[in-house]
């Protein structure tokens, strides 16, 4: 069994870089296959650096969870109200205003 040496939260676009550069190397496993299928279906930005860039400009300007801003990232929500199911369990308030930051964020990224 693989030892695990450290986690991070990743993107679904940093999560496909990796995959598909293991298949380059080796034969994937199944499970492995299947999600490398998956995250090639249902990844909304592209390129691993600028979903990690916006990962990052959500927690630090918006101080959002790093979790959280993961997985805006991969829904990349289109409106407000999107936003607000991913927030609605934080114990912070976030404004209208904050949350239409949210939605620029993630349009810079694509």
């Amino acid at each position: 069994m693989p030892k695990t040496l450290s986690e991070k939260n990743l993107s679904y676009s940093e999560a496909l870089r990796i995959l598909e550069e293991e298949e380059a190397r080796r034969d994937l496993s199944n499970i492995e296959r299947y999600t490398l299928e998956y995250l090639r279906k249902f990844s909304k930005i592209r390129d691993p650096a600028k979903a990690r860039e916006a990962v990052e400009r959500l927690v630090k300007e918006l101080d959002l969870p790093e979790v959280v801003a993961v997985q805006l990232v991969n829904v990349k929500p289109s409106d407000v109200q999107e936003v607000k199911v991913f927030v609605a369990y934080l114990s912070k308030v976030y404004t209208d205003e904050e949350l239409k930051k949210v939605l620029e964020i993630l349009s810079s990224a694509e």
